[in-house]
């Protein structure tokens, strides 16, 4: 089911905008209740970004819908400082530098591929991040995608409330770490410092209707705190409550023993049948991912919450709703819960939480989710009693929060905040002044973040400033050239028929890409001195420089790329031991083609930045790009209704421009169509000037086994590789009817 945009909350529009519009690194903030959870679902269904979802634990994680951070990266456990001098007797301490980081890392291909095409990192409940993993992983992708810009040109999306949870070290990490970051904190690192994110605060409370409730909660917040306040609070305090019949509390507590101490007691005082549901788990789902235990204990009468909020189409329940299990039927896999208010009864069946990581699929240009394993049970949790870290991101109506004096910083600010209103609320233990605080070291950061002030102009320079990224990204050629030598080293080692033409042939594709990439390369240096102008940028030069570089670059590589390499898989493709060959050749042909129709769409990119005030559309951004069905062999049954589609277009009166406009293709392409019916339906003649066709066939006949590289090299390159198609065609046509007998 999709999630539906709040139109009546402007911050939460605006930050939509922010995610899909610019490449702004963003921190999403706010209260508990005011929607961030909401806010990630939407942008998971709504935004075209290549995107990857991560959090620094794994029940973070799989609450997010994504991955962990140390599995999206292959981060290893320990403290990492770039430079830090590692000593011989270091080397069995957790103590990364770069260069230790690097050889523990294993960067496969696919990994590199995901790194590299991903354009969106979502990093969920922040708050628990280091800042020393901020900056390994800033590390990694600047590595990795060759790009020294913070996070490797990366858009990040921090979302989480910094009053919530603090990251987790330990003394001995800490005493390294202190050397380098004021605390340990995620806004400490580095590259964080580099790019500061623009900060959007979620404002509208859902969770919290009682206008005293919540200013007390944002005083408690905010270090602001008063002695009323506090009596006010503790005025709460209940130490010999007991649980009214028929109504639902759930204590808070600080620590996992004092929760199942109590679940388990309340559990046993039962007199019903106990039932132990184990979990049916597959493949690889470790245990630390485990959203519940492994055995759900129950008995009918049992006081549960729901850990998953309900997909149907009514809602009936959400994370955090507690009821009474009524019914519990094994056979029929299904528990029945009901409620106290009157409301309808549930009938809960198991939900299955998935293990993903992320995948490159090249083929379609997605970074994908791929499931390694699955763990299914009941959402359901015992729920007289739950640690306060755990009930971070749930709402209870009513609460028992027993933490003693064991309250860290931020921690009762957690607590209160699961809360809807202060009717709700029972303390078992008072709590101390001491205790209401939060870290002044947040304090300091929220604050300087909050001045910023109104958001719209940043945002409509953001999107400007993003659409000249991808004006920029358009021009860059080396991904193209690594991919071509990459191929050429490959190649080297392999046994195909006439390998040493095909070396040839690539060798000259890359040095004519090489010397694109030359020119590329130089413009781009001036499109970046453009568009670094912070005042009075000249936008209408920038958009005429591009569409004069767009028609330099579009005809040269379609005729020294593109058609050389569609031309070279057609010779090939017939010849032995060529098949992983042609593959290879498939993919780099894609890359072209991708290449090709980023080159076309940067005009309207340019032609957008000249507009002051734009707001862009889906189609602007999200442009169509070629998938490998436009690459299908030609003895696929695909293939060969494709030439034919293009031959009917052809005699129904179109020429080549046109055909290759409607069919969003190349002209090369059409014209390889259009070479298969030469002599049946078309003449040779239709497709080039009659005298040069003479000359080229003339050329075949006296060089029957050059290569077609060969071939344009002893007509001085007066002839383009599809015209030496067209060639060796009518060549082959000619001798056919040479061999057919003659009747008199």
């Amino acid at each position: 089911m999709s999630t539906p945009l709040d139109k009546q909350n402007e911050i939460f529009a605006q930050a939509v905008a922010f995610v899909n519009q610019t490449q702004q690194p963003i921190f999403l903030t706010g209260k508990a209740g005011t929607g961030k959870t909401t806010f990630l679902k939407y942008i998971r269904e709504h935004s075209y970004k290549k995107m990857a979802i991560t959090a620094p634990t794994g029940v973070a994680a799989m609450n997010a819908g994504g991955t962990t951070l140390h599995a999206l990266f292959w981060l290893p456990f320990g403290t990492f400082v770039e430079d830090y001098p590692l000593q011989w007797g270091d080397q069995d301490q957790n103590i990364y530098n770069k260069h230790r980081l690097f050889s523990t890392i294993k960067l496969t291909k696919n990994r590199r591929a995901i790194l590299q095409e991903l354009e969106l990192l979502v990093i969920d409940e922040v708050s628990m991040v280091r800042a020393d993993t901020l900056d390994a992983i800033d590390v990694i992708l600047k590595s990795v995608r060759r790009d020294m810009r913070p996070f490797g040109g990366v858009q990040v999306l921090f979302i989480g409330d910094l009053y919530q949870l603090p990251p987790v070290v330990q003394d001995r990490e800490w005493q390294v770490l202190r050397n380098y970051y004021q605390s340990p904190f995620f806004f400490e690192a580095k590259v964080f410092k580099q790019q500061p994110p623009v900060l959007i605060e979620l404002k509208k409370i859902y969770r919290q209707q009682d206008d005293r409730f919540i200013n007390l909660l944002n005083k408690i917040r905010n270090n602001q705190s008063t002695a009323d306040d506090l009596e006010s609070l503790n005025s709460h305090f209940k130490p010999d409550f007991k649980v009214p019949e028929g109504e639902q509390y759930i204590t808070l507590t600080s620590h996992n023993r004092l929760a199942d101490q109590i679940n388990q007691e309340q559990l046993e005082s039962l007199d019903s049948k106990l039932y132990q549901i184990k979990s049916i788990i597959t493949d690889d789902f470790q245990n630390s991912l485990y959203p519940v235990d492994e055995l759900l204990s129950l008995r009918e009468g049992a006081q549960v919450m729901f850990i998953k909020n309900d997909i149907g189409e009514d809602r009936k329940y959400y994370n955090g709703k507690i009821g009474t299990v009524k019914e519990i039927n094994i056979d029929k896999h299904k528990v029945i819960v009901s409620f106290p208010n009157g409301e309808d009864d549930v009938e809960v069946k198991r939900e299955t939480w998935e293990n993903i990581r992320y995948s490159y699929n090249k083929g379609e240009d997605k970074i994908e989710e791929e499931v390694l394993g699955t763990f299914s049970q009941f959402p359901l949790r015992l729920a007289w009693a739950i640690t306060i870290h755990k009930s971070q991101g749930l709402t209870f109506e009513k609460a028992i929060i027993d933490a003693g004096t064991s309250f860290a910083a931020g921690q009762v600010y957690v607590a209160l905040s699961r809360l809807t209103g202060l009717e709700g609320l029972v303390l078992r233990s008072k709590i101390p002044s001491h205790a209401i605080r939060t870290d002044y070291q947040v304090l300091n950061f929220m604050q300087r973040m909050e001045a910023i002030g109104d958001l719209s102009p940043i945002l409509q320079e953001s999107r400007r400033r993003y659409l000249g990224q991808i004006l920029l990204h358009s021009f860059r050629w080396h991904t193209l050239t690594e991919a071509l030598n990459l191929l050429l080293v490959d190649l080297e080692g392999k046994k195909i028929e006439q390998k040493e033409e095909a070396l040839e042939v690539l060798q000259q594709m890359l040095e004519k890409l090489k010397g694109q990439e030359q020119v590329a390369n130089k413009f781009i240096t001036q499109l970046h001195q453009l568009l670094s102008q912070k005042e009075d940028t000249d936008y209408e030069k920038i958009c005429e420089r591009s569409k004069a570089a767009v028609s330099w670059f579009l005809p040269n590589f379609q005729k020294d790329c593109l058609e050389p390499l569609e031309a070279h898989i057609e010779a090939w493709r017939v010849k032995k031991r060529t098949k992983k060959y042609i593959s290879n050749l498939k993919e780099l042909l894609l890359d072209f083609k991708r290449k090709f129709e980023q080159l076309k769409h940067s005009q309207t990119i340019a032609e957008e930045l000249t507009k002051s005030n734009s707001d862009l559309s889906d189609e602007l951004l999200n442009w169509e790009r070629p998938k490998d069905g436009d690459l299908k062999s030609s003895d696929d049954e695909k293939e060969k209704d494709t030439k034919q589609i293009t031959l009917e277009m052809y005699l129904e009166g179109l020429d080549i421009e046109e055909i290759a406009h409607k069919r969003s293709m190349v002209k090369g392409t059409i014209i390889g169509h259009l070479v298969n019916f030469i002599g049946h339906d078309i003449e040779a003649t239709d497709l080039m000037d009659s005298k040069l066709l003479e000359e080229v066939i003339n050329t075949i006949k006296q060089h029957p086994d050059a290569s077609s590289s060969e071939i344009r090299q002893f007509m001085d390159q007066r002839v383009e590789y599809t015209e030496i198609s067209i060639g060796r065609k009518e060549l082959e046509f000619r001798k056919e009817q040479d061999a057919k007998p003659h009747v008199i």
